[in-house]
């Protein structure tokens, strides 16, 4: 295989997953999963999960879930943008982490953009905050994690 094809196969393996992630949230934030679409399924899995709760109680429940996921989609993000930035002889190099930080937060920017001219959604800076704080913590957390004394835990990338 020649250096070039390598090269390639190397970017495509470190840059595919984050870019394809992109993909599936952008299919997030289509009108198939706006609240008053996925509150048909969540509603009433919360009302059998919690049959003495309050609808009031329900939709704060609903709402939470729904940040919650937000912050679990663009965690996993940003561990992806780290994964494909950081360099094979870095244990956690920061500039990787920083860069794969605001990728993540940028993309949340275009990602609510995106929503406002979507017409079941709308777009809005708590949920980039939200985006940001779920990218922040798990990029906080694996360094963190990392520096535990005998853990062994990669983001399975060359190096």
């Amino acid at each position: 295989m020649s250096v070039r094809t390598w090269r390639w196969l190397d970017a495509a393996w470190r840059f595919g997953p984050p870019l394809l992630w992109m993909g599936i949230m952008s299919g997030f934030s289509t009108d198939a999963f706006s609240p008053e679409h996925t509150g048909g399924y969540l509603l009433p899995f919360l009302r059998w999960l919690l049959p003495s709760a309050t609808p009031a109680v329900l939709e704060l429940l609903n709402v939470g879930v729904r940040k919650a996921t937000h912050m679990m989609e663009y965690g996993v993000l940003a561990l992806l943008w780290y994964r494909a930035l950081r360099p094979p002889e870095a244990d956690w190099p920061t500039r990787a982490g920083l860069i794969a930080f605001l990728l993540s937060a940028a993309f949340g920017g275009v990602d609510e953009f995106h929503q406002t001219f979507v017409p079941s959604r709308t777009g809005s800076l708590v949920d980039v905050g939200w985006d940001c704080l779920g990218a922040g913590l798990a990029l906080i957390t694996y360094a963190v994690y990392r520096r535990v004394p005998g853990k062994s835990v990669g983001l399975g990338v060359r190096g």
